[in-house]
């Protein structure tokens, strides 16, 4: 499994070719009823016990159904489950299977759907790329990890409509983990094996189905056996547009009704040309500095909050950014921001024996976007404290490469927890076993705190525990965050509906309106 996975770096599928291909001038006529889609990138893969992209992650919730899925502000709704509930202490989580549901070829669905994939997803073999959001589960661990028998884990189905999980620790808040959680088709993956999603033998349990896939696109129907929704789009088309500044002209041109992440350093001018069409929403994707702490320079966390207090994350959001995203001097959002503190900084690295005549020298991994103008910035900032960093441009593919081989000092990176918005899931990426732990710091106190974190239902004791854990972090500084960024979506005038406070990326919960 690699160690920066679709929450982290959000990798790119395949480039639509440029202006050439989009229409030449004025507004194209809009399908009657097909949601046209344009994704920063596309999925690696259609298993989602295998994809690692972001796109990926986006994808599912259109063709297949969690087992919790995303109601109003995230919160849970219907899946496979209808109702939850927790005991012993939020150690044991029985999930009631609703009665009705098919497969897209007509075979019913009940519990064991679920518990078989869970068994795969444990498997060391057919390891679920997410696998370590679900090391809470007795036995989880130990047959991804160490290869032990999958039906050992700590799932049972009692009966066809009855799923049971127990936890190896408490958990107030595990029915979110199964709102990522999608259950795969295990009689389609036994008679097609690794070919199961190609589009002649698939099979989905969501409102849509794929039809057509190539590099750049790809297309779903409605799913004949699917959920529909009353007024849902009868087809979508999503094109694969790495380049922001495309998918905003093809937005423009009425090539797109839905555009990802159009540029993020135009956020004000979007907000004055689109007004409401522009829409972005708080979202726990964070670009951050990863210090590998197996490296000379940085296994002393002095050295490492040192630079973490010598660049000016209000300057790097508010004059670089141009306002479009938020410091994050904090995992936890809305509490009050470290100051920046050149002086402190470089107090700590002279008494570590650093100066302007000595300086701390590094490599600083980034990619080439927005974050190689913030780095340049902050390598600026930390030469007035005696700190010397060589930048290395690269793609995200080569970047992504290096972290997981650990060969490099520092890097720029980006997570991108998806939907999932409490602090405590992202600061679990940098725990032992997380999904960006590129870093190779370790420290059982932080995980330990982590869990005392979850364990709480009581929401002030929650944030008391949550912030004790950030603690823990911020002094050992394996990573230190830089901004906070929104999901921001063009959206055109026809496009309607969706859920509350969530961004339009749920598209069976959307209609068009006729012209």
């Amino acid at each position: 499994m690699s160690q920066i996975n679709r929450r982290t770096l959000l990798s790119s599928f395949a480039v639509v070719p440029a202006l050439s291909t989009l229409s030449a001038c004025g507004k194209a006529a809009a399908p009657a009823d097909i949601l046209r889609v344009g994704l920063g990138g596309g999925p690696d893969s259609l298993d989602p016990l295998k994809a690692e992209f972001a796109a990926a992650a986006l994808l599912f919730r259109q063709f297949y159904l969690p087992v919790v899925g995303y109601g109003p502000k995230g919160g849970p709704a219907p899946g496979f489950a209808t109702s939850w509930m927790p005991s012993n202490n939020n150690k044991t989580w029985t999930f009631e299977i609703a009665q009705g549901l098919t497969w897209s070829d007509g075979k019913a669905i009940d519990s064991k759907d679920v518990l078989d994939s869970l068994r795969m997803g444990a498997d060391k073999k057919t390891a679920y790329a997410d696998a370590s959001e679900l090391y809470m589960i007795k036995g989880y661990r130990d047959c991804v990890v160490d290869g032990k028998d999958p039906t050992t884990i700590g799932v049972t189905a009692p009966t066809p409509t009855s799923l049971v999980i127990e936890l190896a620790v408490s958990d107030a808040a595990f029915w979110s983990r199964m709102q990522e959680f999608y259950p795969v088709p295990m009689h389609t993956i036994a008679a097609h094996g690794e070919k199961w999603t190609e589009l002649d033998k698939i099979v989905v349990s969501g409102p849509y189905k794929p039809i057509e896939r190539s590099q750049t696109r790809l297309v779903f129907d409605k799913n004949p056996k699917g959920g529909w929704v009353e007024g849902m789009p009868s087809q979508i088309s999503v094109e694969a547009i790495e380049d922001s500044s495309t998918r905003l002209r093809m937005f423009q041109s009425g090539d797109l009704d839905l555009a990802q992440d159009p540029p993020l350093l135009r956020a004000a001018d979007f907000a004055k040309e689109f007004g409401a069409q522009y829409q972005r929403f708080p979202a726990p994707r964070l670009v951050y500095m990863s210090f590998n702490t197996k490296k000379p320079q940085f296994q002393d966390a002095d050295v490492r909050r040192a630079l973490a207090m010598g660049f000016d994350r209000s300057v790097i959001a508010n004059a670089v950014m141009r306002g479009s995203v938020e410091p994050a001097g904090r995992y936890v959002r809305d509490q009050a921001q470290p100051k920046y503190d050149p002086e402190g900084a470089r107090a700590i690295l002279s008494a570590k024996g650093f100066s302007a005549t000595n300086p701390l020298r590094f490599e600083l991994l980034v990619t080439k976007d927005d974050r190689e103008r913030a780095a340049i910035q902050m390598v600026d900032m930390w030469k007035q404290i005696g700190v010397e960093a060589t930048m290395f441009a690269a793609d995200s593919s080569a970047i992504v490469s290096r972290l997981n081989g650990f060969d490099f000092e520092a890097a720029i990176v980006r997570i991108d927890k998806g939907m999932k918005s409490d602090a405590i899931d992202l600061m679990a990426s940098w725990g032992e076993g997380g999904t960006a732990y590129s870093h190779q710091w370790k420290d059982p106190a932080f995980n330990q705190a982590l869990s005392d974190a979850r364990a709480e239902s009581e929401p002030a004791a929650r944030l008391a525990k949550t912030l004790a854990a950030e603690d823990i972090l911020m002094k050992a500084c394996p990573v230190t965050g830089v901004w906070f960024f929104p999901s921001s979506w063009l959206v055109a005038e026809r496009v309607t509906g969706g859920i509350e406070g969530i961004a339009p990326i749920i598209w069976p919960s959307l209609k068009l309106t006729k012209a």
